[in-house]
């Protein structure tokens, strides 16, 4: 039985600025990291920039309120504005990605100690038009921990 399960018409719009492109981002994934130790969670920093359309769809589907509450449990978010890989790029080696970004969105699931927990799967939702909300379930129950 799945930890998170959604109805199969689970319905979502997509979010036209899913971004805050004035947020200081290193300040954020410090901020997040120190609440992930706090409340042994995981951080999720989630890369992208609004003219990626799977970056709109992946936060429409986060949004989605089954998600979002299960975000608010078990993650850390930290939404990072990569612009068109001109703005924030020395995050993506902060977070183990020493080959930089292979795309958008990204999605970075980390312990508070910073050891990355979904290597592999970290570009997975570059086609998130292609996938289901309960896709993004089973993602982010299989790296919860």
């Amino acid at each position: 039985m799945r930890e998170l399960s959604l109805p199969a018409d689970t319905s979502f719009a997509e979010v036209a600025e899913p971004y805050d492109r004035d947020l200081d981002a290193g300040a954020a994934l410090d901020a997040a990291f120190a609440r992930a130790r706090i409340g042994k969670t995981r951080m999720l920093a989630k890369l992208g920039a609004a003219w990626c359309p799977d970056c709109r769809v992946l936060a429409g589907m986060m949004a989605v309120p089954a998600i979002a509450s299960y975000l608010d449990r078990h993650y850390e978010v930290v939404p990072i504005h990569v612009g068109r890989y001109d703005v924030n790029m020395d995050l993506p080696a902060r977070l183990g990605l020493s080959d930089g970004l292979e795309g958008v969105p990204a999605l970075v699931i980390a312990r508070a100690d910073g050891t990355i927990v979904n290597t592999g799967r970290i570009f997975q939702w570059r086609t998130a038009r292609n996938q289901t909300v309960q896709d993004l379930a089973d993602y982010l129950t299989a790296f919860s921990g």
